[in-house]
């Protein structure tokens, strides 16, 4: 399952996008294909690639912690020069599944401007803050400003096409909402033009966030001097599990037990707890109660700005990516966890947070 770029990594410092002639299709795809296997150039932190949903056109969206050392790359196999750009702001929901379609918008101003660009931005955020009935669907908003000062790019993300056109077919200012807020960015000054393409993903390589200074990087699973939890008895259980292969801490209490590592949205340092688990077909649920604390638990805050986790079951390794489970999931997932753990529901009852259950998808094969 390819998953969509981070866009808010720390390590990506310039993007480069490029959009080219839906022909151009295959030689970018075989360049994904070939650095699954080869090694990157230097700089390169991701490398997606997304087809419009017309069939005309292909994206690549390319970070990078160098941006110039990348646009001979880029164009090398896009077939076009990419525009550079840096990302300026960006917003998103706590419930972030796995999108279903991307709208990317290009807005070209009346020559270089950079405080004009980020002045647009502020503005659209400023009329989506108004909204008082949001169109459903829409899963973040990633706003770049090109380094020329002359394109503003909102890179949104949707659980689907249809979610984007409806959004539209509701507004009464041809923009997807309807605060008077929307009127001020229709008649923003200096907007040149403006046009969007809605895309669904081609393919997309990621690498490894980086960690403390003595990570390792074996196959897809980030090694290191992880942080456990600063909770005593938790970090005994997990020393526990990892000593002995969930031999002794798979099951506590009655209950099975997982270790999840995710990595620090504030410290970059990789960060590792022990969670009672269910399972859901392939996937594995957890939840996250804080024994009713009014407070969502750290690691929950940690897998929302980074998704990308790594996850042990007994002596079992592997990568995933987590994501809250909707309001349609939530309720048979819920009984579920309950019968494993009853407390679940006495502390549902505790707290006025809404308890979320997060659903962890294997990337790669246990090992």
């Amino acid at each position: 399952m390819d998953l969509p770029p981070d866009i808010t990594r720390p390590d990506a410092h310039t993007v480069l996008v490029t959009e080219s002639p839906a022909h151009q299709r295959k030689v970018v795809q075989d360049k994904l294909a070939e650095l699954a296997h080869t090694a990157w150039p230097a700089g390169l932190v991701s490398l997606s690639a997304f087809l419009s949903i017309d069939g005309e056109k292909v994206l690549t969206y390319s970070q990078w912690a160098e941006g110039a050392s990348g646009r001979e790359f880029v164009s090398g196999f896009a077939g076009t020069e990419p525009i550079e750009y840096h990302l300026y702001r960006s917003v998103a929901g706590p419930d972030r599944p796995v999108p279903g379609c991307t709208v990317v918008l290009n807005i070209e101003f009346q020559g270089p401007d950079p405080q004009r660009q980020r002045q647009w931005i502020d503005t659209v955020l400023e009329a989506m803050a108004e909204e008082t009935d949001p169109a459903p669907g829409g899963i973040s908003g990633h706003f770049h400003v090109s380094t020329d000062g002359t394109w503003a790019m909102p890179f949104a993300e949707w659980t689907d096409a249809q979610a984007h056109i409806d959004a539209l077919e509701r507004s009464t200012l041809g923009m997807v909402g309807s605060a008077p807020g929307w009127q001020r960015v229709r008649d923003f000054p200096g907007v040149k033009g403006s046009r969007f393409r809605r895309y669904t993903m081609l393919g997309s390589l990621s690498s490894p966030l980086p960690g403390p200074s003595d990570t390792e990087v074996v196959s897809d699973t980030i090694l290191t001097k992880v942080q456990d939890s600063p909770t005593d008895w938790v970090s005994e259980h997990v020393r526990s599990y990892v000593e002995t292969d969930g031999a002794s801490g798979h099951i506590y209490h009655g209950s099975p037990t997982l270790l999840l590592t995710t990595l620090g949205r504030k410290s970059g340092l990789l960060r590792r707890t022990a969670l009672i688990y269910g399972r859901d077909g392939d996937n594995y649920l957890v939840v996250g109660s804080n024994a009713a604390a009014p407070q969502h638990p750290s690691w929950y805050l940690n897998l929302l700005a980074h998704p990308r986790i790594t996850v042990q079951v007994k002596s079992e390794q592997f990568t995933a990516t987590a994501r809250t489970a909707t309001t349609a999931e939530k309720g048979r997932l819920w009984e579920h966890m309950a019968s494993i753990f009853p407390l679940y529901d006495t502390y549902r009852h505790q707290t006025a947070r809404d308890i979320p259950i997060v659903i962890i998808e294997p990337l790669t094969t246990a090992r």
